[in-house]
């Protein structure tokens, strides 16, 4: 049992620093407040009341930390996990084809394949057709997973107060499906999205960079070095023959005007 003169704030400071139990929301800000006190202001220290009858400072805090100390022994959920190679094979297996049954692979013309990633924000609003102007973010991979470059996505900087801060929402592409100003697989995809909406695009060379006149084009040196690479990827270079390697672009609808 603690000793008398040791007070309930301390007690209550003393488990919030426990890591072997998961802390209640209360907690948690008493030891925020407290941990920031000296010992001897931590006597003096607020806190709410939560009774209708009037209680005295100490009285408070050590029904406070009573209730804190009944809700706080509360151990960690117990989650199912796999115990050996095949189990956890398994286990992938089942949430690979739950996810696609879920969230099935739309094929298209040409070989362009699609999924969605996020619906449209609003079920009500505008859909992609033919001659609609678009504004829209993109990220853009090779089918290995290796990225390339991207706008508006937050992985490239722009400037911004004067100083570089990540393009998340500052930067965005405007296109006019019909003009290949993405290519024709990319327009194919945008058909019927919405705002709001994302998709992951798998977009074979066919219908790739080429038909677009390499629009849109990297505005860094990484991005232009991983270009290159790509371009030398499909025509050949040294001993190694064209390969029809495809890109993984991930699309944002940021705006759609019909």
């Amino acid at each position: 049992m603690f000793a008398r003169s040791i007070s309930a704030a301390t007690i209550l400071l003393f488990i919030t620093q426990c890591h072997c139990f998961v802390p209640s929301p209360t907690a948690y800000r008493y030891h925020l407040q407290l941990s920031s006190l000296s010992l001897h202001e931590r006597h003096d220290v607020d806190v709410p009341s939560f009774g209708t009858s009037p209680l005295s400072r100490k009285s408070l805090l050590e029904k406070t930390a009573a209730s804190v100390l009944a809700s706080f022994f509360v151990t960690l959920p117990a989650y199912a996990k796999c115990t050996d190679i095949e189990s956890c094979r398994e286990e992938g297996e089942r949430r690979v084809e739950a996810d696609l049954l879920a969230n099935p692979i739309v094929r298209l013309s040409d070989g362009v394949r699609y999924r969605v990633l996020a619906k449209p924000t609003s079920a009500s609003s505008d859909k992609i057709k033919k001659g609609s102007n678009i504004d829209l973010a993109y990220s853009i991979s090779t089918a290995s997973g290796q990225y390339m470059y991207s706008k508006g996505f937050g992985f490239e900087k722009v400037e911004f107060g004067g100083r570089q801060v990540s393009d998340l929402g500052l930067d965005s592409m405007r296109v006019v499906l019909g003009q290949h100003n993405v290519p024709v697989g990319i327009e194919l995809a945008l058909m019927g999205m919405g705002k709001g909406e994302k998709r992951r695009v798998e977009l074979p060379p066919v219908v790739g960079f080429e038909t677009s006149n390499w629009i849109p084009e990297p505005t860094t040196r990484r991005g232009i070095a991983q270009i290159e690479q790509y371009k030398r990827k499909l025509t050949g270079f040294g001993s190694q023959p064209p390969f029809p390697a495809e890109t993984v672009w991930d699309i944002e609808v940021l705006a759609v005007r019909n």
